[in-house]
């Protein structure tokens, strides 16, 4: 299986997301820095699994992202607070590289986490 570069996944989240190419890095996290959270986040990882060919059944969802009906609260809260007092784990490129290089959805470290 041929591997996956970073570029591949920078270029699928920036048109996917239409965020310029320049604004994402490997650390870039979907819920804390883009926002992406709801059925906005559910959609990304859907076409993430079809296009790289990921088996996403490993992911716990709602460790990582709010449901759609709490997502309008949240953003109030995010933008007063910041995301990271939330306690959702971050999900970043970097993961969405390493699942997509393994086929398969790969636990976030606590150390990619809430920091």
């Amino acid at each position: 299986m041929p591997q996956v570069s970073y570029e591949q996944i920078r270029d699928f989240v920036s048109e996917k997301l239409g965020v310029p190419k320049e604004r994402l890095s490997p650390s870039t996290r979907l819920l804390h820095d883009l926002w992406l959270d709801g059925d906005d986040a559910a959609d990304l990882l859907k076409d993430f699994s079809q296009q790289f060919a990921v088996d996403m059944a490993g992911i716990d969802f709602r460790r990582h992202f709010g449901s759609e009906l709490e997502a309008g609260i949240r953003w109030v809260l995010q933008k007063t607070l910041g995301a990271e007092r939330l306690g959702y784990a971050a999900i970043t490129l970097k993961d969405l590289l390493d699942a997509a290089n393994h086929g398969r959805w790969v636990a976030v470290e606590p150390a990619h986490g809430t920091s």
